[in-house]
C-alpha cells in the first residue's frame, strides 16, 4: 500500500489544492497520459470529499482510475489499471507526480513512492525510483 498524503488546513481548501493539481497535469509527463485526463465524479460535504479521475494513453486508449479521498487530514489515493497485471509503471508515474505537486505545497506533507516497500510492483515493471521521478 502507498501512504496516504496528509493535508493542514481546511478540508475546502485541501479539495481546491487537488483540484488544481488535476487540471495542472501534464498529458505525457514521463511518457505517460498522453490521451488526457476527464473528472469523472466529485462529491463534498462538510466532513470529506471524493473525486475519481480517468486517464488514457495515447497509443492504446487504455483507460486508467484515479481516486481521491479527503477527509480528516487525510487523502487515500488510488491509482490503478483497468486491464492486465503489470503496468511499465504507469501508476507509480501518476502517484509521484501528484506526492511532488502537493508535497511542495504550504499545509502538505507526502511520502513518495520508491522501490523500498515496493519491490515487487518495481521489479514486475522493470522500473527504478529513478524511472518514476520528475525529469
Amino acid at each position: 500500500l502507498v501512504q496516504p498524503f496528509r493535508f493542514d488546513m481546511p478540508l475546502a481548501d485541501a479539495v481546491a489544492d487537488v483540484k488544481e493539481a488535476i487540471v495542472s497535469y501534464p498529458p505525457g509527463q514521463r511518457g505517460i497520459d498522453g490521451g488526457g485526463f476527464r473528472v469523472v465524479k466529485e462529491s463534498t460535504s462538510a466532513q470529506a470529499a471524493y473525486i475519481y479521475v480517468q486517464y488514457e494513453s495515447r497509443r492504446k486508449g487504455f483507460v486508467d482510475d484515479m481516486e481521491f479521498a479527503l477527509a480528516n487530514g487525510v487523502v487515500n489515493v488510488r491509482t490503478s489499471s483497468r486491464l492486465g497485471y503489470l503496468d511499465m509503471g504507469v501508476n507509480a508515474k501518476r502517484f509521484a507526480w501528484f506526492a511532488e505537486r502537493l508535497g511542495a505545497q504550504r499545509g502538505w506533507k507526502t511520502v513518495p513512492l520508491r522501490a523500498k516497500g515496493h519491490e515487487e510492483y518495481f521489479a514486475l515493471n522493470g522500473i527504478t525510483d529513478k524511472d518514476i521521478m520528475s525529469s
